[in-house]
């Protein structure tokens, strides 16, 4: 006998209402419509018009005459006169070098075919990010080959030569000799830091100013008023048995989520006979990435956050035996108060509390909290800090102040562009144009270079050389992997240039290690060999900087006060996607077209409320909202968010940035195709101008009320796309496409929340076995955090096309994986699960006895391979498939430019219109890996194939390997007694299997098992 599950999974409203839309895409298999050609032909009254049947006969001869006159691809030799002694035409060699996409400035490799690069992975060797690399990352190399990066300097707007400028620039330098200011982004190299301070050491009044769009501000300056150090901590999350977070989205874009998923996740692995994992506590009033994983996930609004964190820290005193003012805010949940405590307090020196709310009086209760709890030295390092984030709001107000007054002679922007982010960028602007001398440093034109009077093009990372100290004694090096072009030069480079000094940039770098690295370095005699080590590496472990003085704790003078919703009003939160992080790559289709982990939405930011929030204006997903905040209005979409407090509203910065009028055309031309834009219009709206300039500190919180405005327009949402179901009379137990279960109820039998699968009867023996290999993955739900690094990895591995908002909206998307986002529960509470969904590889796959040309067949290892130049393209197989994962090649969508397709990876074949394609389970990464076997004359290992997806995986989420081996890493995962396989009843016998998520949760799971 087994017990049915009772728990409910469902990926959006629409499918858990089951409404008449959702019923309808479950109707169609394509948004497409054949029918109606046949329909026009044989019925006595076609439904399908004259007109229309000859737009869509039109255009389908038309199109196929076009293909046929399509000439062949060009193919070009390797562009050097004289073969370099480390490429080999046709094989990879890789780089060791530091991603640049954000400030966490994780260890990466990147893969070089024939003179370019074509892939970015993680660097297992990296100290911290330890072969985890973020899709942002990933993407990084398809922005190496954009066409609207600056290729020459610019004087007035014009096109210069660096000649030229410097020769402009350094004459009005002389006559400036004061008050000289330089603005950056977060800047963690020291030999680019020691060169402006160089530069600015020659004019009297000047400095250096760091600021961050998304800022991180306030934990440094909490820790100057505790401790009497500027510094931003090192968190060890890998150290932590207990994570209270309020508002920081660690597993998402706080900080490091890289390094700090890698850490998280090494503290949820079930072993031994008692397992333990670590306790994750989210307080949020949106659902974030971090939220989505948490044990225990508690709705609440800033006021209502700051409420229990003082209640916390008045119980955390009490317990310790120490003083802490009489700070009380609004009522807190003495139920959720009790339970954070009681956790906390078992694991003192093992916890960790954070906050991304941007408020040094917040900040400094929550260091109050970890202090006493003895975490400093333990969970956080204050002593090896990081320095991955250094921005200063008060530097930046001191700094517009100091422009309204006309106290700045010359102002240089790089690697910053405050005219979009900051929350008075439009005084902002009118400030800048008035100072005498403008210089922008960019890799485009921005909000502020277009403002500039010079720009200076900078390289792309991978084309240049830089240092960095992420954390101190940690020191990364940036190689280039591509010669840049001669006008494009660093900062670095350019400043040395200005002040008479070397104009190689290696040499520069070079000699600023050799006079203040080297000597931190142990156990080399040589600054070769230490350099040359450092260079294949990536990074070098050296001796910390002499250790800072810290004063004994100080708790701050004032209580935090947070602003109070009420009546009309809504608590407006403003956060970062995963993609989009603060908009500095906003230019990258790539991740345009990466559905967002939480909401699933592509091309745009929108509004997020509750479903209930969304009754009461009677909004439906995509119909327009007003946002209104003392005068600053912003019409956005709404976007209907289980999980979200009814008082609280999201929009995502990052969006609104100029340069994405680009992506206008995007997507194919087709009879009833629509851009991805309106001509002349940007990408999503600019969420900044709802910041607040605080005392200290920028606040990305404010107080806005709602109004609809009757306009509706289209939200791309995947989130119900190649939904899987199975039909209501089908007989037997239906089962869950994901499953979970508690602590408690694992400790108590591990196949809890799963089911045991029968034995399932054959009309014949199995009559093929795998001799060889036979491969197959294994995905752990309980460490896949749906951070989305795999699919963008596995887009540039695989040569997957960009194809644009309004194809998105037809269900027309082409990645080969997906992830899958369900929702249980109701819509205030729900738990969320993330499951990464690709080809399953089944060995009775339903796919291959269908085809008509065997487009689709089984190989001796296990693989179901797609050979596209037998496939006619009559998607019977996609129609067989119950796990909607193969994608229809509706139109050449490699047509974006000779440059852009310089990215293409030579080992896959660029699929062309009218072809069936599929995740291949990088069967050339299998190929590759055997042929190297061959070569050493060793047997394959297992670890030897690392796929695309598994090894840009932060949460080490994804293993691969030969069933056959019995010691292999994924044959022990398929014995576990958590693993299970998608639609296990059909019998399809899939090559992927999942392990089911557990929750640190007490109770005993509903969930039931069959026997």
């Amino acid at each position: 006998m087994s017990e049915k599950n009772t728990k409910k999974y469902w990926k959006g409203v629409e499918e858990r209402e089951f409404t008449p839309e959702f019923a309808q895409t479950l109707e169609s298999e394509f948004p497409a419509k054949p029918e109606e050609i046949e329909d026009f032909l044989t019925s006595p009254k076609p439904k399908t018009s004259r007109r229309s049947f000859l737009k869509i006969a039109g255009f389908s001869v038309a199109g196929s005459m076009i293909a046929s006159c399509v000439g062949g691809s060009i193919e070009k030799s390797i562009p050097v006169l004289i073969k370099p002694e480390e490429i080999t035409p046709g094989k990879a060699y890789w780089y060791a070098t530091t991603c640049a996409g954000c400030s966490a400035s994780c260890g990466i490799l990147t893969k070089n075919r024939d003179g370019r690069p074509i892939k970015v992975e993680g660097n297992p060797q990296h100290l911290l990010s330890k072969g985890g690399v973020c899709a942002v990352g990933q993407a990084m190399v398809l922005g190496l080959y954009d066409t609207h990066r600056l290729q020459k300097p610019k004087a007035n707007g014009q096109d210069t030569s660096s000649m030229e400028i410097d020769s402009a620039i350094t004459s009005k330098l002389a006559g400036i000799n004061d008050n000289v200011y330089f603005l950056t982004g977060t800047l963690s190299s020291p030999s680019t830091k020691a060169t402006i301070q160089k530069f600015l050491s020659k004019y009297p009044n000047s400095k250096h100013i760091e600021y961050d769009a998304v800022s991180y501000s306030a934990i440094l300056d909490s820790h100057e008023i505790n401790f009497g150090q500027r510094v931003l901590p090192h968190y060890n999350f890998d150290k932590a048995d207990v994570i209270v977070s309020f508002d920081a989205d660690f597993l998402g874009t706080w900080i490091s989520p890289v390094e700090f998923t890698k850490a998280y996740t090494s503290g949820r692995k079930l072993e031994g006979k008692s397992p333990k994992i670590n306790k994750h506590f989210q307080l949020e009033g949106r659902m974030s990435v971090s939220g989505a994983n948490a044990d225990r996930r508690i709705k609440a609004t800033r006021e209502e956050e700051v409420a229990i964190l003082l209640a916390i820290a008045n119980k955390i005193a009490q317990r310790s035996g120490s003083e802490f003012p009489s700070w009380q805010g609004k009522n807190a949940d003495s139920k959720v108060v009790n339970e954070i405590v009681d956790s906390l307090w078992s694991a003192k020196g093992k916890s960790l509390v954070i906050s991304g709310i941007n408020d040094v009086n917040v900040q400094n209760v929550v260091n109050f909290i970890n202090e006493k709890l003895g975490n400093y030295g333990q969970t956080l390092d204050i002593e090896n800090a990081s320095k991955q984030w250094n921005g200063n709001d008060s530097d930046v107000k001191e700094l517009i102040g100091k422009m309204k007054n006309g106290q700045v002679n010359a102002l240089f922007v790089a690697d910053s562009n405050p005219a979009y982010s900051l929350p008075n960028s439009e005084e902002f602007k009118t400030l800048f144009s008035k100072v005498p001398l403008t210089v922008s440093f960019a890799e485009h034109i921005d909000e502020t270079s277009s403002l500039a009077k010079f720009i200076i093009s900078t390289p792309h990372f991978l084309e240049s050389w830089n240092d960095t100290e992420v954390v101190s004694g940690m020191m990364s090096v940036t190689q280039p992997t591509v010669p840049a072009t001669k006008e494009n030069r660093t900062v670095r480079q350019t400043l040395s240039t200005w002040l008479g000094e070397s104009t190689d940039d290696l040499k520069i770098l070079q000699n600023y290690w050799q006079e203040n690295i080297f000597s931190r370095a142990e156990g080399l005699s040589t600054f070769q060999t230490f350099w040359d080590n450092s260079v294949h590496d990536g990074f070098v472990k050296i001796k910390p900087q002499e250790p800072v003085e810290f004063t004994e704790f100080a708790l701050g003078q004032n209580a935090p006060k947070v602003q109070s919703v009420s009546g009309d009003s809504y608590e407006l939160v403003l956060y970062q996607k995963a993609a989009m992080l603060d908009g500095k790559h906003a230019q990258n289709a790539w991740l345009q077209e990466l559905s967002d982990p939480v909401t699933k939405a592509v091309w745009d930011n929108y509004v997020c409320l509750s479903q209930k929030t969304a009754e009461k204006f009677g909004v439906v997903n995509g119909d327009v909202l007003k946002v209104d905040s003392d005068g600053v209005t912003v019409n956005l979409m709404a976007q209907i968010q289980p999980g979200q407090h009814d008082n609280v509203v999201a929009i995502a910065v990052g969006y609104g940035r100029m340069g994405t009028e680009r992506f206008a055309k995007i997507g194919p031309k087709w009879i009833e195709g629509k851009g991805t834009l309106e001509e002349g219009k940007k990408v999503g709206k600019n969420a900044y101008h709802f910041t607040q300039q605080k005392a200290k500190n920028i606040s990305f919180s404010n107080k806005v009320q709602l109004s609809k405005t009757g306009e509706h327009r289209d939200l791309a949402l995947t989130q119900t796309h190649h939904t899987i179901t199975e039909p209501e009379k089908f007989g037997g137990e239906r089962r869950n496409m994901v499953r979970e279960t508690t602590l408690a109820s694992y400790i108590k039998d591990p196949s809890s929340g799963n089911h045991r699968p029968h034995m399932t009867p054959e009309l014949w023996e199995q009559d093929f076995k795998y001799e060889g290999h036979h491969w197959a993955m294994s995905i752990d739900l309980g460490k896949c955090t749906g951070c989305s690094a795999c699919v963008i990895s596995c887009q540039a591995e695989n040569n997957i096309p960009v194809v644009g908002k309004d194809e998105v909206f037809r269900r027309r998307e082409m990645q080969w994986m997906r992830i899958d986002r369900y929702y249980s529960g109701d819509d205030g509470d729900v738990d969320t699960l993330h499951q990464p969904v690709m080809c399953q590889h089944c060995d009775h796959a339903p796919c291959e006895g269908v085809c008509p040309v065997l487009a689709t067949v089984h190989s001796d290892e296990g693989l179901n391979q797609q050979i596209y130049n037998r496939c006619v393209g009559t998607r019977y197989c996609a129609n067989n498939c119950p796990y909607k994962v193969r994608r229809f090649n509706w139109f050449d969508y490699w047509n974006q430019g000779e440059k852009e397709n310089l990215v293409l990876n030579p080992d896959i074949t660029t699929r062309s219109r009218g072809v069936m394609e599929k995740c291949s389970m990088c069967v050339q990464r299998i190929q590759e890996a055997k042929t190297e076997a061959k070569r050493l004359n060793k047997p394959l290992a297992d670890g030897d194939i690392q796929l695309a997806c598994q090894q840009s995986c932060p949460a080490d989420a994804i293993v691969f390997g030969d069933v056959n081996d019995k010691e292999s890493v994924v044959s022990k995962a398929i014995a576990d007694a958590r693993n299970y396989t998608m639609l296990e009843e059909m019998n399809f016998r899939t090559g992927v299997s999942y392990l089911t998520k557990v929750r640190n949760r007490g109770e005993i799971s509903d969930d039931k098992h069959g026997h």
